[in-house]
């Protein structure tokens, strides 16, 4: 049996989406969803506002977060500055949980005004107030690209990623960040559930990819995301891991509104079922 009513994965304005956690859940909610979790980076600050409009709406709301971890294992084909860990708390989670995301949420500020001082010896002025005027929540390189757009230093965010501040870019900066072990640690012990996120971005074998994740100790893999291709997830799901679905809508045009993906119950971790 197949399911449309999950979406696991999806971004507010408290990190790097267009919308609020309110204007997130209604759109979820009216594309069919009934099992919804706001998975914002870093942060739980959306969590409240989106439990309150899915209770209104008539809809299960699981708290997430996707957290950025150090780099697990390189590719010869890939080359990403991050791994990202999706965690769950169907019960809540603990208040030593949500303080050391706090602590991560800080540590964006300094690598912020690292790259305003990269951009700035390459001739390009931006004060951090103007980047923190298009984030809510934690500060993170599409609020910077907004801000370069705002000052007519580039005509649009992917120029600004393509041009000054992507990975390779002459701005880039990194930060200090948790291993992929560290935080499944953090997230079990606060009685949560992981999930490696959109694992095709990071080119690692299936085959190899799950055994590592398994012996990390984590306990899904978001087989079903809205960028990978069937033939993909269908060999994921063949490894055993428990899967997660998600749409990592951001609101944007690239990525719009949550739902409308299917997935197959029997694969799908049980406590995410509709």
């Amino acid at each position: 049996m197949w399911t449309e009513m999950v979406d696991l994965h999806c971004h507010s304005w408290h990190s790097d989406g267009l919308w609020s956690p309110e204007e997130m859940a209604t759109r979820a909610f009216n594309s069919g969803v009934r099992v919804w979790s706001l998975t914002d980076h870093d942060t739980s600050r959306g969590w409240d506002e989106a439990k309150q409009a899915c209770d209104k709406l008539g809809m299960r709301f699981i708290p997430g977060v996707e957290i950025t971890c150090e780099v697990e294992m390189n590719s010869e084909t890939h080359n990403p500055t991050s791994w990202h860990l999706l965690a769950y708390f169907p019960d809540g989670a603990s208040v030593e949980f949500t303080e050391w995301l706090e602590s991560l949420k800080e540590a964006r500020v300094p690598r912020m005004k690292s790259m305003l001082a990269a951009l700035e010896s390459l001739g390009h002025s931006i004060s951090i107030e103007d980047v923190e005027k298009h984030a809510e929540g934690s500060l993170g390189r599409p609020h910077l690209a907004r801000a370069m757009v705002e000052h007519g230093i580039v005509e649009s965010v992917q120029e600004a990623f393509d041009t000054w501040i992507g990975d390779d870019g002459p701005a880039f900066r990194e930060r200090p960040l948790p291993s992929i072990s560290q935080a499944v640690e953090m997230v079990h012990q606060a009685g949560g559930i992981t999930s490696l996120a959109h694992p095709k971005y990071y080119g690692i074998e299936t085959k190899i990819l799950i055994p590592n994740l398994l012996k990390l100790g984590v306990d899904c893999v978001e087989a079903v995301h809205n960028s990978h291709p069937d033939s993909y997830r269908w060999e994921l799901m063949q490894q055993g891991l428990p899967i997660t679905v998600g749409g990592d809508s951001h609101g944007t045009e690239k990525r719009p509104s949550p739902g409308k993906i299917s997935v197959p119950i029997k694969h799908l971790h049980s406590c995410f079922h509709p």
